[in-house]
C-alpha cells in the first residue's frame, strides 16, 4: 500500500464506508423499533427473502423468527 496509493485510497474508502454501515446499523438496532428496522431493511432490499432464510433475517433484526412472522402478516 506504500507504493500503490491509489490503492490505499481504495482501502481508505472502503473502510470508512465499512465503519459508517456498521455504526449506522448500530444506532438504528438501539433507537429504532423492530417494525422500523424491518421496513428499512425492506427499503434497501426488498430480495431479502428470496436470499436468506427467516431465521437469518429475524437474527439480522435481532428479533425472533416469530416476532419475524407477526410483522411479515401486517
Amino acid at each position: 500500500m506504500d507504493e500503490e496509493l491509489d490503492f490505499d485510497k481504495l482501502v481508505n474508502l472502503a473502510t470508512k464506508e465499512m465503519f459508517y454501515t456498521i455504526y449506522d446499523r448500530m444506532i438504528d438496532l438501539y433507537t429504532k423499533t423492530p417494525k422500523e428496522r424491518y421496513d428499512k431493511m425492506l427499503e434497501r432490499c426488498p430480495q431479502m427473502f428470496e436470499i436468506f432464510s427467516l431465521k437469518d433475517i429475524a437474527s439480522y433484526l435481532n428479533i425472533t423468527p416469530t416476532h419475524l412472522s407477526r410483522l411479515r402478516k401486517k
